[in-house]
């Protein structure tokens, strides 16, 4: 493809491109791609057609298109994807791949769902090469991840990942078995949807329409004889006691549920009728996490040293730095933004002794976390603290990921800073 079929991505109203739908969809995953977009919109409104990407967590409107034109390009990405181009009145999804300019093969997961203009297609992109992210590049600080590697290769038990959507829970399972994913291990994946593809791994997609929900999935998986599963989410009673029994009796399982704290994900698989003792059995680690914008290291600028007390558990944290505070400015390198990444930062509670009777007995998520702390894990309000006060991303992005009041004071002081 020339250099002049490039488009050049700026916000215009309603206007009618000259390239052909294809060669702008190729354009536009490519140039989304490279910005680390997540996911692409193409959506239709009153008078035209939308453009607009999600980076790093954020919604950024692209373009205007006119509705004959955007509605080619709907079409043209709903084949590509093996989605029916003539469906528009019900929900329609499909998967596909798409070569873009620069010659980089790009996952597609397509959604179309009717709106009251048309139609919202959002598609989820991966790129294969510069997307696959390993364990060792999530963002975990060297105690955490060796924490983290430690559980996922133990043998067998059950391994919760917490937090609510959008907090990269998926992303870790995934990273989690690429890393186990040897060629000596048997491994299942339960996931509605499949994200993308893992060479080498089992992975099997809900069907709900036909019946198969995740629970019935992880009976039939357990007939296999793998070593390692991994399910998308426990939402009900039967895949969580499911889940407890297969990580009980031999299988190393990882599964991800909506809680907020390690302690809720516990207090959670309870409320989903399982028996205290058998999960305490089962459960040898949670983790509970968020994803925070990191900033750009080529143009942050330090706003002001922090002199409050922030106690010794989180200093314990800082690598040998000093506390302060960091401010987002923008660069090239950045697209102008000041951040550059999406990092995570976990809670990570560890089963030992004290906390396995604690379960067995039916100890509430307050008792739980109670126990956790003394037994050395710190909260996600003091690890999200430890990352700000390192200069790994703003106070007032903590302060919106992660609710309490130490955030909410760094987040105060550094606008008072600016």
């Amino acid at each position: 493809m020339s250099t002049n079929d490039k488009i050049d991505f700026q916000p215009l109203h309603g206007e009618t491109e000259l390239s052909p739908p294809e060669v702008y969809a190729a354009n536009l995953v490519e140039w989304a791609v490279e910005r680390h977009a997540s996911d692409l919109f193409i959506s239709d409104s009153e008078s035209s057609v939308l453009v607009s990407i999600r980076r790093l967590g954020k919604i950024e409107p692209v373009r205007q298109l006119a509705r004959q034109y955007g509605k080619r390009l709907q079409g043209h990405l709903r084949v590509l994807a093996g989605a029916d181009a003539g469906e528009s009145i019900r929900p329609s999804d499909g998967r596909g791949v798409l070569a873009t300019p620069d010659g980089s093969l790009i996952d597609l997961r397509l959604s179309s769902i009717p709106t009251l203009y048309g139609q919202d297609v959002a598609i989820r992109l991966f790129d294969p090469i510069r997307g696959a992210r390993s364990i060792e590049n999530l963002g975990y600080d060297d105690s955490e991840m060796q924490t983290i590697v430690d559980l996922i290769h133990r043998p067998s038990g059950l391994i919760l990942v917490a937090g609510p959507v959008a907090s990269g829970k998926s992303s870790t399972l995934y990273s989690a078995v690429e890393a186990l994913n040897d060629g000596t291990r048997k491994i299942h994946t339960l996931e509605d949807p499949i994200e993308h593809s893992l060479p080498g791994v089992m992975q099997s997609q809900v069907n709900l329409r036909a019946g198969l929900d995740f629970a019935d999935l992880l009976s039939a998986v357990l007939r296999h004889s793998p070593d390692v599963i991994m399910i998308g989410e426990i939402r009900d009673s039967r895949t969580a006691s499911t889940a407890v029994r297969a990580g009980a009796s031999g299988q190393l399982v990882l599964a991800t549920i909506h809680a907020k704290s390690c302690a809720e994900a516990v207090d959670a698989m309870l409320q989903y009728d399982t028996m205290p003792k058998f999960l305490a059995g089962a459960l040898i680690g949670v983790i509970n996490q968020r994803l925070l914008r990191k900033l750009c290291p080529k143009c942050r600028k330090p706003l002001l040293d922090v002199e409050m007390d922030i106690g010794p558990r989180i200093r314990s944290v800082l690598c040998g730095q000093e506390p302060r505070l960091y401010g987002a400015a923008g660069c090239e390198e950045c697209f102008g933004d000041g951040f550059d990444a999406l990092t995570c930062v976990p809670e990570v509670m560890r089963m030992d002794h004290r906390l396995c009777e604690a379960i067995g007995n039916g100890a509430s998520a307050a008792q739980l976390e109670t126990i956790a702390i003394d037994e050395g894990m710190l909260c996600l309000a003091e690890v999200t603290a430890a990352r700000v006060l390192r200069g790994l991303t703003t106070a007032d992005e903590a302060n919106q990921a992660v609710a309490d009041p130490l955030l909410a004071t760094l987040a105060a002081l550094a606008k008072n800073a600016e």
